[in-house]
């Protein structure tokens, strides 16, 4: 994904209201984050927040974001 369509589904995301948002990377992970902030997506990461540790994801390795929806 191009770092437009990030801040596109991350838009709407928050428009949504979801819960999280499931990430699928490139090599086969899944990353669960229940928080997400778009700062440094202008070099190439998004920073992530996943069972409260901060994670930094390449924009380039991320394929798929879904919503996740509140329990």
């Amino acid at each position: 994904m191009t770092s437009d369509e990030i801040k596109v589904a991350l838009k709407r995301m928050d428009e949504l209201r979801a819960y999280g948002v499931r990430l699928l990377l490139d090599n086969g992970t899944t990353v669960l984050a229940h928080e997400w902030h778009d700062d440094d997506i202008k070099d190439g990461l998004l920073r992530v927040i996943v069972r409260g540790r901060h994670a930094m994801i390449a924009i380039s390795r991320i394929i798929l974001i879904e919503a996740v929806p509140p329990p």
